[in-house]
């Protein structure tokens, strides 16, 4: 124990010295290139400023400021703080101008978004300042890589510009949508390719707006910009990675070295202006901030609205993907939010889609997302083209008419065989009225260990709860628990979800299965009953036999072609193709490689012989 607090105090030491002694080597090196006689001169450099390059210089170090504001205003949309816009930019500038000042970046502007913003804990504002920090510090690796190759930069800044340039996008591609990488992802609450773009822009603005000025203050009309953008960006990259107050030391000494064109009386002469315009004047000014802004009043927690209206069977989902029923002035409809899209499942519950569609869309800009619609119908597929979306099928859902299902007919010829053959093999089917969880769980296990893991997202998983709201059919043999299928409740059009069976199941059994839950729902009084939908391939998959073969899992639309169910057309659609194609490529790596399921607290539901009641509490999702 001793000796771990003894690890903890050096690291701590060594943690918050570095910077101070990587400032204090910077300046002493600094000594032997700026000499005494050349600090006596700069009272007169200063005089011969002009007044509109210095009020110029000020305006440019303010719109650098303003982009910076943004950056928290982006990071509260990422984590959705609900934190008003302008509070959140505001506490953003403050926090920011104080760290690059005082040093110790990321703790010093979570000290400073705590005290302006202590609603969201000590906790969330180093989450913030830790979001802000890094981020910027990748944008500006990426943009000065970009600027070494593109603009006239030294020599030896040309193979690490290069490999920046090209390992970050491959880097942010991996992390974004590699399977392998998805636990972390979530996990690490990695932004969206949405939000990237605008960390790249603000931080290109802000960049860009802080060089210009000083550029402005250095009388050296023989240094294009183009040459001298590259030198500021390398500065201000070593000034923040010192983490010293102010960047003092590695940011002149950068400079320095690296403009030998640029007399360095007038080289110490801008940098001591532009510390005053970019460093002094901010530091005061959001000193001042931090004390006269009010601190928000906490709201008091509020449930989730119900919406009114009829809410479709699949809008279960929601309670295993993390997703809600989101209301707006006219309606509400289900929004599930994947790391790149904000995503409506199937159709508005209520209210009309054209008005869904336009608050879908704000709720995505919001949160720095794509705008996304999954398995809509005809209807709101129309909507979605009328506002200029790009739309295009992607599943049929299969839906038996319960009013016209004949097991006589021909067309359930095969059906009619799949259940003699169960029924010689002994099967009796029962409608659950309490749920034998130890023996589901177990086929569970069998299922995936036959077939591999669970698909999640918008397919149902595994969970006592979500289970206990739905209607349940078992299949026994013999007595013993082999096979369930599950439906999510709806007044009059119920939908299937979880199919499992034990890998040695007879021929025929979820057929048996399906069979006596079409029957059930029609002695309910139901229309329908909803088999769920199968994926319909794009017409680049269907010229690949393999792909075709892979992407539309034949043996599952064998199953429920078994039933002769109708094929109703669903949707996808976004407000552009390359939206939707990433919106149906992140959905696609939710639902192979779902986040894990919420855990419960209560004891007694990790209890393995505990059996839940159909009518018990509802599910608890986070």
């Amino acid at each position: 124990m001793k000796w771990q607090l003894r690890s903890f105090s050096w690291a701590v030491i060594g943690r918050f010295s570095a910077p101070l002694l990587i400032m204090g080597v910077s300046l002493w090196i600094l000594t032997g290139v700026v000499d005494p006689p050349l600090l006596s001169s700069l009272p007169k450099s200063f005089a011969t400023l002009p007044s509109d390059t210095l009020l110029l210089a000020g305006l440019l170090c303010g719109i650098s400021f303003w982009a910076v504001a943004r950056y928290d205003g982006l990071a509260h949309c990422h984590f959705r703080t609900g934190v008003d816009p302008a509070l959140a930019r505001k506490s953003g500038f403050a926090a920011i101008a104080v760290a690059q000042t005082a040093g110790f970046g990321i703790f010093t502007g979570a000290a400073v978004r705590w005290r302006m913003l202590p609603h969201i804990g000590f906790k969330g504002a180093m989450r913030l300042s830790v979001f802000v920090s890094v981020t910027f510090m990748t944008a500006l690796a990426f943009l000065c890589a970009l600027a070494c190759l593109i603009l006239p930069a030294p020599d030896w800044t040309s193979l690490p510009a290069l490999l920046v340039a090209t390992m970050l996008p491959v880097a942010v591609v991996i992390l974004s949508f590699t399977p392998a990488l998805a636990p972390f992802r979530h996990y690490a609450q990695m932004p969206s390719l949405h939000a990237i773009r605008n960390i790249l822009a603000w931080a290109g603005l802000d960049i860009l707006a802080a060089a210009g000025a000083f550029y402005l203050l250095i009388p050296a009309p023989e240094l294009g910009f183009s040459s001298f953008l590259p030198v500021f960006m390398l500065a201000i990259g070593a000034a923040m990675l010192s983490g010293a107050p102010g960047g003092v030391g590695p940011f002149e000494l950068t400079l320095i070295s690296l403009l030998p064109q640029v007399p360095t009386t007038d080289l110490v002469t801008a940098i001591l202006v532009f510390r005053a315009f970019y460093y002094a004047f901010p530091a005061v000014l959001a000193v001042a901030t931090v004390f006269l802004t009010k601190q928000p009043k906490p709201e008091a927690a509020r449930p989730p609205a119900t919406p009114s209206g009829q809410q479709l069977a699949e809008h279960g989902i929601l309670a295993q993907n993390a997703g809600h029923m989101q209301q707006h002035d006219t309606g509400s409809y289900a929004l599930w939010f994947t790391p790149q899209t904000a995503t409506m499942l199937f159709d508005p519950a209520t209210g009309q889609p054209a008005d869904a569609l336009a608050h879908l869309k704000a709720k995505a800009t919001a949160h720095a997302l794509s705008a996304c619609v999954y398995k809509c119908s005809a209807r709101t597929a129309v909507a979605a083209r009328a506002q200029g979306w790009h739309v295009a099928q992607i599943a049929q859902e299969c839906v038996v008419d319960l009013s016209a299902y004949d097991l006589d007919h021909a067309s359930r010829r095969g059906l009619r065989r799949k259940l003699r053959k169960a029924l010689r093999a002994g099967l009796i089917v029962e409608r659950a009225t309490a749920l034998p969880l130890r023996e589901m769980a177990a086929i569970d296990t069998q299922w995936q260990q036959a077939q591999g893991s669970t698909r999640g997202g918008t397919m149902g998983r595994f969970c006592q709860h979500y289970l206990a709201v739905q209607d349940v059919f078992l299949a026994r043999q013999n007595g013993r628990l082999i096979a369930y299928a599950s439906f999510h409740n709806d007044p009059t059009t119920p939908c299937l979800d979880l199919m499992r069976q034990i890998p040695t199941a007879p021929d025929g059994t979820m057929h048996l299965l399906i069979h006596s839950a079409i029957d059930a729902a029609r002695s309910d009084g139901k229309s329908r009953l909803s088999l769920a939908a199968i994926p319909q391939a794009p017409e680049w998959v269907k010229h690949s036999p393999p792909l075709r073969h892979a992407y539309e899992n034949p043996g599952l639309r064998q199953f429920k072609a078994s039933f002769a169910p109708l094929y109703l057309p669903r949707y996808a659609a976004a407000p552009s193709k390359p939206a939707l194609v990433l919106g149906l490529i992140d959905i696609a790596s939710e639902v192979h490689h779902p986040r894990a399921l919420p855990s419960s607290d209560q004891p007694h539901e990790q209890h393995e012989d505990y059996e839940v009641a159909l009518n018990s509490a509802p599910w608890k999702g986070r």
